[in-house]
């Protein structure tokens, strides 16, 4: 079980998210079509062809997506806290919970994105959705990774 109220463990998974987020932005805007992903999520979003969304409003999808995607690995590890075992914990975050969760949701991020999002919103990046999607796959995981990484530490701050 968690060592954590869950409002507490809420605001980790959302601090955790905001920041891996910002720190995603250096791998998606050093690859060629890496920032394509938050276009194509914000057209989405918009019902418009993903070259005319503004890039503040793909900015803002990014960032968003990132918050939302760590409260579902929070609530991923909140309910396998409950049925799995728990007696590792790296600071007070069950061990086995916390990898399923961050490798759940890494895999998700990524399928979401590349089986229902580029395919339905792509727009005129579907000519290069292949290349899109496969980087869109080194984002995911670093992203994972990352959250991965850094959950354990910020709780130890809070």
């Amino acid at each position: 079980m968690l060592e954590f109220p869950l409002s507490q463990w809420a605001f980790v998974c959302a601090v955790a998210g905001a920041f891996v987020g910002l720190l995603v932005n250096i791998p998606m805007v050093t690859q060629d079509e890496g920032y394509l992903p938050a276009y194509v999520a914000a057209a989405g979003l918009t019902r418009a062809d993903p070259t005319s969304v503004s890039r503040p409003l793909a900015v803002l999808v990014h960032h968003v997506t990132a918050v939302v995607a760590a409260l579902l690995y929070g609530a991923v590890v909140a309910v396998l806290s409950f049925v799995l075992p728990t007696a590792i914990s790296l600071n007070g975050v069950p061990l086995l919970p916390h990898v399923i969760g961050a490798a759940g949701v890494t895999a998700f991020v990524y399928f979401f994105f590349a089986r229902i999002a580029m395919p339905r919103f792509g727009g005129s990046l579907q000519d290069r959705a292949d290349e899109i999607v496969r980087q869109w796959a080194l984002t995911a995981f670093i992203f994972g990774t990352a959250l991965a990484l850094f959950v354990p530490v910020l709780v130890t701050q809070i």
